[in-house]
């Protein structure tokens, strides 16, 4: 019996033990699968992908409004690629189209051939990858192309936006899902933040869009920072930026939000002179200090000293380039935002031209947080009155080697004199396509040997013609 004590004790102890552990509740292990991620910038889908899924938010068709929309898609890939087009108005069921997009081609959707409303959006859905997708809206005062989403998200970011005399900002805001979404709205201007009351717990249906026109809930301000955060579900948030003339602005911007923050933010095209005026907004919504940094290097690849900014919590700066001497007017130059202390923020960099500007208009777009080998560019061609600009920056540390070429009619088209393009470390290559080639519509292909960051540009070109878009390309896996 004495043998047996020690024996019975520890048994007892272990008894006690698993008593004690199975009190204690289990630590919880979040899953990993199942979680909704959104891409940092729209980008297409790999070429064994099942299915692919892009959503337009920013759209009308409708004579008495003068607003026309249609959506492009173009395919990269060597695989026909088949699919429906679903225009959604209000809360109606929508109206479905379907869709052949060739290999190496595209094909432009317009919504006025089957629905007729002052608001709508689209939902493309292929079977497969390596197709990126724009939208083309069209009002009285302009015309723009955007990419549309290649996810959606629950939180959505604009660095800049204007809310003076002269401006309208339409936030359109759309739900594609079958359950109803829920989002608040804040701002950040130069006298502080703002939350609209209205604005809080604001509900989108499933299926609805959303415009909010930003004037009727913010002051007056040159410059309107945007979150957009869902306390429940996923939307698609665009910007509609447009003028009416009266302050010498003109022009209507169709942008895309950001899904979320990022520290390097990389900006293709750079350029100032007498009338054109370009500035940089940087956005932090976070609840600390960001220390970030502003490079800009001119088209030769030396890098001027680097520009230090402070963003306060939930705040914005605005940097303009006249104003800071790091590179002379006149002379073209790429930008990029990185954060210096990691905290996560948002860059737009836009592009006022005005009298004696050449060219009349208005654009502010996201940088790119990405670096890829090939670029898809879906919308665009020059013709007599539309004038483009394809712009490559070598964001490596090595030299590479670019290729742009178009994709008509099932056929890599090779662009004269645009094959076999050299870029040093740091260099970047402007290209005019309307001085080697006239055809439309024409989706451009740029592929390089190492990472590169491509914008396409379009200017409207006439007498009564005034519009100037800046677009990054769609990054291909």
């Amino acid at each position: 019996m004495t043998r047996r004590i020690p024996a019975i004790v520890i048994i007892l102890g272990a008894l006690v033990a698993l008593v004690v552990v199975d009190l204690d509740p289990p630590t919880e292990v979040p899953p990993v699968f199942g979680l909704v991620t959104a891409s940092p910038m729209p980008s297409a889908d790999t070429a064994d992908a099942l299915s692919s899924t892009w959503f337009c938010a920013a759209g009308g068709a409708s004579d008495d409004e003068g607003t026309a929309t249609s959506v492009i898609v173009a395919n990269a890939g060597a695989t026909d690629r088949t699919g429906t087009v679903a225009w959604h108005i209000g809360e109606a069921t929508p109206t479905i189209v379907p869709v052949e997009v060739p290999a190496l081609g595209s094909v432009e959707v317009d919504a006025a051939d089957v629905v007729s409303a002052g608001v709508v959006s689209a939902v493309v859905e292929l079977d497969g990858g390596e197709v990126g997708v724009e939208h083309r809206l069209r009002t009285e005062r302009g015309v723009d192309v955007a990419p549309c989403a290649s996810s959606a998200s629950p939180t959505w970011y604009f660095a800049n936006g204007t809310t003076a005399r002269d401006a309208s900002q339409r936030l359109v805001l759309f739900n594609p899902f079958a359950d109803d979404a829920v989002i608040d709205l804040s701002f950040s201007t130069s006298e502080g933040r703002d939350e609209p009351a209205a604005l809080q717990g604001f509900p989108i249906p499933s299926g609805a869009t959303r415009v909010v026109e930003l004037t009727e809930f913010v002051r007056r301000r040159d410059v309107t920072a945007t979150s957009v955060v869902a306390r429940r579900g996923r939307i698609v948030v665009d910007r509609v930026q447009s003028f009416d003339g009266s302050e010498e602005r003109t022009g209507l911007a169709l942008a895309l939000g950001a899904p979320a923050p990022a520290e390097v933010w990389t900006f293709p095209e750079g350029y100032y002179t007498a009338g054109l005026t370009e500035r940089w907004h940087l956005y932090n919504p976070s609840d600390v200090e960001a220390l970030a940094s502003l490079e800009i290097t001119p088209g030769d690849g030396t890098l001027p000293e680097p520009v230090d900014l402070t963003i306060p919590p939930f705040g914005q700066v605005t940097v303009e380039a006249a104003e800071l001497g790091r590179v002379e007017p006149n002379v073209g130059h790429y930008s990029t935002v990185r954060s210096l202390d990691g905290v996560a923020i948002v860059a737009e960099r836009s592009l006022d031209a005005r009298a004696p500007a050449p060219r009349q208009g208005w654009a502010s777009a996201l940088g790119s947080p990405l670096t890829a080998r090939s670029w898809l560019l879906p919308a665009g061609g020059p013709t007599e009155e539309l004038d483009q600009f394809v712009v490559v920056v070598n964001t490596g540390a090595e030299p590479v080697t670019v290729d742009i070429v178009g994709l008509v009619g099932g056929q890599r088209l090779d662009i004269e004199g645009l094959q076999g393009l050299e870029l040093g470390p740091a260099e970047r290559e402007v290209v005019r396509l309307g001085n080697r080639i006239e055809r439309s519509p024409l989706p451009i292909l740029v592929e390089a040997s190492g990472p590169v960051v491509v914008e396409r540009n379009l200017y409207q070109v006439g007498p009564d013609l005034d519009g100037v878009s800046s677009v990054l390309g769609i990054p291909l896996a």
